[in-house]
């Protein structure tokens, strides 16, 4: 049956993808900012005007129906297309803008690049708001795409495809002792890193890391005695004991005022490590988001050796 867009108002278009893409009611009026009620009123009438239950209670979930599963992609391609047209009509002006602005930022590279960021970013558009959000590899590009983050800065992977990219530096990976350790002097040779007990520094509590995975290739696995969930912590904690921290050497310039650490290559091979600005097709064209992606490539060209 054909259903004329007359009878669907553009608002409850919105609650529908909230309601899907957030599971329930409760998580949608969370999102939108509204309250339950007024969720579930929107659903009453989108039920009519599908002349569809949308969605149905499974458990504590809200189960997309058939018709929910196949006009998801429409809806979502059609609220895109009029933020976009809104965005266009808007013109930015960094001086004025309240605008606040959400950028997908590991830990590691939030110390490392976030402060620089806001300084440069507030200097011109002294109104707006940046928010560094931390985020799960496999969800960045459904936040993207969505609008809850605006940009990120991530290296390539899976996750990643079908995003716009930038890149933004290459840096390699090096090793981190304390000054006076007993066994490393300067250099470190690959025997004395696997007889070395490790600090590894990673927002997951379990998983390899990327010099795992290149020793493995050979054969070879090394013993990590501690987790930190970020880098900072994993650098305090080689100051206090003998352990040693694999990481970016970009991450150890910017720790080195912390702890002064023997900083040495890697003795082993491991690619160099691409980092990348991600951001959606539908942010493309925003003026105000081209301006802040402009900044980011600033402060990374900036923070250059």
């Amino acid at each position: 049956m054909t259903r004329p867009i007359s009878r669907i108002d553009l608002n409850l278009l919105g609650v529908f993808e909230a309601i899907y893409s957030r599971g329930g009611v409760t998580a949608a009026a969370r999102h939108l900012h509204l309250t339950q009620s007024a969720i579930s009123h929107s659903l009453a009438k989108l039920r009519v005007a599908f002349d569809d239950e949308l969605f149905v209670r499974f458990g504590n979930a809200m189960v997309p129906t058939a018709l929910a599963r196949a006009i998801i992609g429409p809806v979502r391609d059609a609220l895109g297309m009029v933020e976009q047209a809104l965005v266009a009509a808007a013109r930015f002006d960094p001086a004025t803008t309240q605008r606040s602005f959400r950028i997908g930022l590991r830990q590691a590279n939030e110390a490392r690049f976030f402060a620089d960021l806001v300084s440069r970013a507030l200097a011109q558009a002294p109104g707006a708001t940046l928010v560094s959000v931390n985020f799960r590899r496999s969800e960045i590009a459904a936040a993207l795409a969505h609008g809850e983050l605006d940009m990120a800065i991530d290296v390539p992977s899976a996750a990643i495809d079908g995003l716009l990219a930038e890149p933004l530096r290459t840096d390699t990976m090096v090793v981190a002792a304390r000054r006076g350790h007993p066994a490393i002097d300067g250099a470190i040779d690959l025997a004395t890193y696997l007889a070395c007990d490790h600090v590894h520094a990673s927002p997951r509590s379990t998983g390899l890391g990327l010099e795992d995975q290149a020793l493995a290739t050979k054969g070879l696995s090394r013993t990590v005695r501690v987790r930190c969930q970020n880098i900072w912590s994993a650098w305090q904690t080689v100051a206090r004991s003998d352990m040693i921290l694999t990481l970016l050497d970009a991450h150890a310039r910017a720790l080195r005022p912390v702890a002064d650490h023997q900083v040495l290559p890697l003795p082993f091979r491991i690619a160099a490590w691409p980092l990348q600005l991600l951001w959606h097709e539908s942010a493309a064209r925003d003026p105000g988001n081209a301006w802040l992606r402009a900044l980011v490539q600033e402060t990374f060209a900036g923070s250059m050796p």
